[in-house]
């Protein structure tokens, strides 16, 4: 996390996955709600997303994506997501390796939740 800092601040060198945080990052302060869902997707096929962290003493969840703003929020209105103060949720599941359910239920997902 200190080497992605470094590459925020400077511009320079940024990895895929310090890109792929910024990107989601953006969407979720502009109010998008972000949805990964997939075979190893929270720590990243090569190690390289790490967007969920977890305590090796208590098996407790660190999202840290989720802590760009004051207030998250999966579901407010468009209104409240646009305010300085507040961005939408990041969700990453780890699932089995089934690219078709995944693809069903995310495509259910996205008709029930546009802004997902």
């Amino acid at each position: 996390f200190k080497a992605r800092q470094a590459m925020a601040k400077t511009g320079t060198d940024i990895d895929w996955g310090t890109a792929e945080a910024m990107a989601f990052g953006s969407l979720l302060i502009e109010g998008n709600h972000v949805r990964l869902t997939g075979q190893d997707v929270q720590r990243g096929t090569f190690s390289h997303r790490h967007a969920v962290v977890k305590c090796q003493e208590t098996d407790a969840e660190y999202t840290p994506l989720n802590s760009l703003a004051r207030v998250l929020s999966m579901s407010a209105p468009v209104e409240e997501l646009v305010k300085s103060d507040t961005q939408a949720q990041l969700t990453v599941r780890n699932s089995i390796l089934s690219e078709f359910a995944v693809l069903g239920f995310e495509h259910g997902y996205s008709l029930e939740n546009p802004n997902a």
